[in-house]
């Protein structure tokens, strides 16, 4: 689906260590299927599959939209616009770029308006030789902000510092579900720090309107080691992150069973 939605734009690189590739709606899916597929993974990075169908099975369908909008899904709007930047950054890597993404960090929310602390999203090459790290940083905006670039360095850098944190917590979810090839290989990326790769990845979900590109050029003369930044350009991005919500209160039921390429902790 996500191949489906997000087209690349051309876009001139910027000098230095930063490179910029710009996604865009192709308008290749309607309106309905968008938000029902959306929404459906909107709720899926709340819920484990297990957990989803349990609360179908106790509640019956009318009563999980209250259940998710009350114990899941944030009521902040801040917090909806951060969450679903992750959201659609996670199935990127995951769906299109075919990164491994272990686990979907917003299951583990203690309450639906928390930050889980750590890294926006990590994504794995483990069968590369030397294994290699994305840390994507990841920001999420509707209005204009020239200096969003050097906002997201500063994070990164930040995150960048206690990036065995982050592993190591992922390697801890793995484990709770039997995920063994995941947990040996991040236990491996703990043990050996030295044999492995991390690179510097930025995602900046963002309102279409909004966008100007001087944010790139801003950034571009911050970044000191090779980035690869990612825009996703998306029209009326508040009115759509409300949309996706709404649809993912209504319509997540119980679907397939998850193959290979989705499963996650």
């Amino acid at each position: 689906m996500f191949g489906k939605w997000l087209e690349q734009e051309p876009v001139e690189q910027p000098e230095g260590e930063l490179h910029y590739e710009a996604l865009v709606e192709s308008g290749e899916l309607g309106d309905e299927e968008l938000l029902d597929q959306l929404g459906h993974d909107v709720a899926r990075n709340y819920l484990n599959p297990s957990e989803l169908a349990l609360v179908f099975d106790d509640l019956g369908s009318p009563e999980v939209a209250d259940y998710l909008r009350v114990n899941k899904f944030p009521t902040r709007v801040a917090v909806r616009h951060g969450d679903f930047g992750e959201i659609v950054t996670a199935a990127l890597y995951r769906r299109v770029r075919r990164w491994c993404v272990p686990i979907l960090k917003l299951r583990y929310k203690q309450t639906p308006n928390q930050a889980v602390q750590g890294t926006d999203v990590l994504a794995f090459r483990f069968r590369q030789t030397p294994p290699v790290i994305a840390v994507p940083e990841v920001k999420t905006r509707a209005t204009r902000k020239r200096d969003l670039g050097k906002e997201a360095y500063d994070s990164l850098e930040k995150v960048l510092v206690r990036l065995d944190e982050s592993i190591h917590f992922a390697m801890v979810r793995c484990a709770e579900r039997d995920h063994q090839f995941l947990v040996r290989h991040l236990a491996g990326l703990l043990r050996r720090p030295k044999e492995r790769v991390v690179e510097r990845h930025m995602v900046f979900v963002h309102d279409a309107q909004a966008w100007k590109d001087d944010v790139v050029d801003l950034l571009a003369g911050v970044v000191t080691q090779p980035t690869e930044l990612t825009v996703v350009k998306i029209r009326g991005l508040q009115a759509f992150v409300a949309r996706v919500f709404e649809a993912a209160e209504t319509g997540a039921g119980p679907r397939r069973t998850e193959t290979s390429e989705d499963t996650a902790a």
